[in-house]
């Protein structure tokens, strides 16, 4: 499933490259085999994801966006963090995390690794995986990548980033981002629906994050209001934690963190919406 996306010229994500994976590296910076950067239990996600004992995060190397700030960036830019693993260490590693307590089995920047993870969710199941899979993306994602993903995934953590072509393309190197991003998430939203909780766990849903990012708070706004207009009761994740990281300390506006004005001109902005769902703090 999704392999004829991937060969003989990669066209899985919306960057569409053409790289014959096989034989060299996409513009997610990855072969067409898996490539791992770390993973462990992880307590900094959202209470229904993380819980009490930990979500399940397998950070997947590359990624097919450019962020100028990623703050992954060793993760997602630096080959000498990559490990090759196969399909069966990757199903090793999500039942060692599941014995360890895990609620879920979360996959970070999943994207340009779709229709392998989709192979390995399969094999894991079948040996006894029970706990959700969790699908932690930017939400470049193509609509068809994200109905294939239907019987595979249970909750999707969702970014909206931006609303503003010219900004997409500044900071993150694509022009199409909202474009593509909204059609994706509108996907996640139609097959999995809103969050799903069973003991204050997350069993199955949408949540859609947003990043806030100094200087651009018009931009956050419009992002927050097309959630609110588009995608009725989904929960969303107002993220305040940016830091200055990768290229950013040259911008002009990146180069700080979140001014105080800034965050109460947006927790402001939430309340008036009405939206629900969890602000992640400074």
């Amino acid at each position: 499933m999704l392999k004829y996306l991937v060969s003989p010229k990669c066209r899985l994500c919306p960057r569409n490259c053409g790289a014959d994976r096989e034989k060299n590296r996409g513009l997610c910076k990855t072969y067409n085999k898996l490539e791992i950067a770390s993973f462990n239990l992880h307590f900094g996600e959202e209470p229904p994801i993380s819980g009490k004992n930990g979500s399940g995060t397998i950070f997947l190397a590359g990624c097919n966006m450019g962020c100028i700030y990623c703050q992954n960036y060793p993760i997602s830019q630096l080959k000498s963090a990559f490990r090759r693993i196969e399909i069966d260490d990757l199903v090793d590693i999500m039942l060692k995390l599941q014995k360890r307590g895990a609620h879920n089995i979360n996959f970070v920047t999943p994207s340009h690794f779709a229709h392998l993870l989709i192979d390995a969710i399969k094999i894991a199941k079948s040996k006894g995986l029970k706990i959700p899979v969790v699908y932690n993306t930017s939400s470049y994602d193509k609509e068809e990548v994200i109905y294939a993903l239907k019987d595979y995934v249970d909750v999707y953590l969702g970014d909206l980033k931006y609303t503003d072509s010219v900004l997409s393309k500044e900071l993150s190197g694509v022009d199409d981002y909202f474009e593509v991003a909204t059609k994706a998430l509108k996907a996640m939203f139609d097959t999995k629906g809103k969050l799903v909780l069973k003991n204050g766990i997350a069993k199955q849903g949408l949540i859609v994050r947003h990043l806030v990012l100094p200087g651009y708070i018009e931009n956050s706004k419009k992002a927050l209001l097309w959630i609110k207009e588009n995608l009725p009761g989904v929960d969303v994740s107002v993220m305040f934690q940016y830091f200055p990281a990768y290229k950013a300390f040259s911008h002009p506006f990146l180069k700080r963190k979140i001014s105080p004005d800034e965050y109460f001109e947006i927790i402001d902005f939430v309340n008036v919406l009405g939206s629900k769902g969890y602000i992640q703090q400074v």
